[in-house]
């Protein structure tokens, strides 16, 4: 199994004095991690772990397609999370190995760099630089993978701390997450790093425990989740609240 990091976020709520000057914002995805190594041809997918993925072929044919016959000296990395309409039935096809169905996830990506620099361990081009290659690297038009968007803020301006609040009430609406928050000029580490923070969001509500449902697995004939619903501001929850 390869041994690699890959750069991780800290939590934004217990680092407010990093919370100023310019930022990338992005939506915080529910998906999977896959780090991208293409080399001589070849694309190959792993988790952030170093475990490869072998169920995403669809995407992996058009990455071969895309750069696999480009001159890529000494390789390069691409940084995402492979999505699908539902996190639980994608995690239910990551691994298998027969009656695999993954073909609707989306590998969306967020960072691009050479092979060389993501095996030392830092990047020689910034944010900006590097999200620009990504546009330039990855088609609109693709069939199963897109560029996360990004949007910039002045955390150090009035203007930039409304958009920050409108983008975070934006992103919760729209079901993802949280946000992500990236220093423009910050380089790739492959650690958990200060140039890259995070926001989640947590909405504290009261409901009824109205049902239990069992266990799967190895864990049937056992309390799997209890059931959970109520109403908050004039909004119906439905909920299973697991271990």
């Amino acid at each position: 199994i390869p041994v690699f990091k890959c750069m991780l976020a800290h939590d934004s709520a217990n680092h407010e004095k990093k919370m100023v000057g310019k930022k990338f914002l992005d939506n915080k995805l529910d998906g999977v991690r896959v780090i991208t190594i293409i080399k001589n041809g070849v694309v190959t997918m792993y988790s952030r772990n170093g475990k490869q993925f072998i169920n995403f072929g669809h995407v992996e044919k058009e990455l071969e397609d895309l750069l696999g016959k480009e001159s890529h000296e000494g390789g390069i990395v691409l940084d995402g999370e492979m999505v699908s309409s539902s996190f639980q039935a994608l995690m239910k096809q990551v691994h298998r190995k027969d009656n695999v169905e993954a073909t609707d996830a989306k590998y969306a990506l967020f960072d691009i760099l050479p092979l060389d620099e993501f095996q030392t361990g830092v990047s020689t081009l910034g944010c900006r630089a590097r999200h620009k290659q990504l546009l330039e690297t990855i088609p609109e038009n693709s069939d199963n993978m897109f560029v996360v968007e990004k949007v910039e803020v002045d955390l150090d301006t009035q203007e930039g701390q409304a958009m920050f609040r409108g983008y975070n009430k934006l992103a919760v609406e729209s079901g993802f997450e949280g946000i992500m928050i990236k220093d423009v000029d910050a380089l790739y580490e492959c650690r958990r790093s200060h140039y890259m923070l995070k926001a989640k969001p947590f909405i504290e509500v009261s409901l009824s425990v109205v049902n239990t449902e069992e266990g799967t697995g190895r864990n049937v004939g056992k309390l799997g989740a209890l059931i959970c619903e109520g109403k908050d501001d004039g909004k119906f929850i439905r909920v299973n609240v697991g271990s």
